[in-house]
């Protein structure tokens, strides 16, 4: 099922045992494009506001009818979490300490966005300690940034800048960033909401907050719009892919 990060992030999350809070905000890989961590609104139930965040690995379900995430931990245990700094990036120390604390398999080893596996569910069986310590990458440069924080960072092409990020596309069961939406309504009165392969992009610049892409202007504006109320339909985000593969 496809989802928009917008509607995502309105969302509530239910434990086994009761609710907790709802979707904050969204951590991607910017090199995988890949939904690492749903960020836990905890305001109501935990004390401090304490920063709390939730893998896909432990998300068992995404109902639209009822707009809520469900995932296989108690209330206690995701409280119990390793905390994090609200004004710190995940570092991979951190992950893997909370990923051992979940007792599920590293993501980061093996050759996909999930290791050896396709789905992030599929890491619940298998255990942290089948990694050995040399298995492990060296610490690297952190790739993890927050759809809240690019959300309206403006759109350069190899011409021009055109429109900004509105939203971005997330396939539900493999939790991969399929497209992002860029609105053109600040630069094209009446403007379009086209898509956006994650492959267009060429660079993120965190500090100009501007994300260059591989495409002219007119190949930009060329793109086939997104019908938000279509998103549900798989087939739809198949075909919108498969037109702009033909372009």
């Amino acid at each position: 099922m496809i989802l928009s990060s917008k509607k995502l992030t309105q969302y509530s999350i239910h434990a086994t045992d009761d609710k907790i809070g709802g979707v904050k905000d969204i951590l991607f890989d910017d090199e995988t494009y890949t939904t690492r961590y749903l960020v836990a609104d905890t305001n109501t139930w935990l004390p401090l506001s304490r920063k709390v965040v939730i893998s896909p690995v432990s998300v068992t379900q995404v109902d639209v009818d009822d707009s809520s995430v469900h995932v296989d931990m108690t209330v206690e245990t995701l409280k119990n979490s390793p905390s994090i700094d609200e004004h710190k990036p995940v570092s991979r120390e951190y992950e893997e300490h909370l990923f051992k604390y979940f007792g599920y398999g590293y993501y980061w080893i093996g050759p996909g966005a999930w290791g050896e596996y396709a789905y992030p569910n599929e890491l619940v069986s298998v255990p942290t300690d089948e990694a050995k310590e040399g298995d492990l990458p060296p610490e690297s440069t952190n790739h993890l940034r927050a759809c809240g924080e690019i959300d309206g960072y403006e759109v350069a092409t190899t011409d021009d800048n055109v429109g900004h990020i509105s939203d971005f596309l997330i396939d539900t069961e493999t939790w991969k960033l399929v497209m992002l939406v860029v609105d053109t309504n600040n630069w094209l009165p009446g403007g379009k909401h086209l898509a956006l392969l994650p492959t267009d992009i060429k660079e993120i610049d965190w500090a100009a907050h501007h994300i260059a892409v591989n495409l002219s202007h007119d190949a930009l504006m060329k793109r086939p719009e997104v019908d938000e109320e279509r998103l549900g339909d798989g087939h739809y985000i198949a075909a919108l892919a498969a037109q702009i593969n033909d372009m």
